[in-house]
């Protein structure tokens, strides 16, 4: 028998919009506070895990799903409020690297330790639902890639790029 959400999938689907969009929220609202938005507090997570604490702006728009020039707008605004640095790579001009300042570290870890809000939402799983959670998001996701992506290759290679990064977020 096939289960009714595969016949229908409107109605997960809508689910799963309004659980994003009411999560999301939530965390804007945690994040008021500190003045930023919750794509800013996550690149500052994302810059503190990193490597060297840097990353290219292309990078951070393909782990975000997102344009660069829409991650571009979002860290020339971090830019001018201290939390990251952009530089023009000296060996390849058009390269930028984007790096976490003293400031941004700084408001990350203050972000990090008083999202309670945030953390609320979760309360109503067990630490198993929310480990099985996890793992259904992160499958949908990976399929969602593999459908929308051109070629199986660039499924792979941009699934490995996204895997190389799952751990490093909490």
């Amino acid at each position: 028998m096939t289960h009714r959400l595969r016949e229908n999938g409107y109605a997960i689907w809508s689910t799963l919009m309004q659980a994003r969009v009411a999560a999301y929220h939530v965390r804007r609202k945690d994040l008021l506070e500190y003045g930023v938005s919750p794509e800013q507090a996550g690149i500052l997570e994302r810059l503190y895990h990193s490597k060297d604490k840097t990353m290219t702006p292309t990078r951070i728009a393909e782990l975000y799903f997102r344009q660069p020039n829409t991650i571009t707008a979002i860290l020339r605004n971090m830019e001018k409020k201290g939390l990251v640095e952009l530089t023009k790579n000296l060996e390849r001009k058009n390269m930028i690297r984007v790096s976490i300042t003293e400031k941004g570290m700084q408001l990350r870890e203050t972000i990090s330790t008083n999202l309670t809000e945030t953390r609320k939402i979760f309360d109503v799983l067990s630490d198993e639902e929310l480990d099985q959670l996890e793992n259904m998001l992160l499958r949908i996701r990976d399929k969602s890639i593999i459908q929308t992506s051109s070629s199986k290759f660039n499924a792979t290679r941009r699934l490995d790029q996204i895997h190389e990064s799952d751990g490093q977020i909490i």
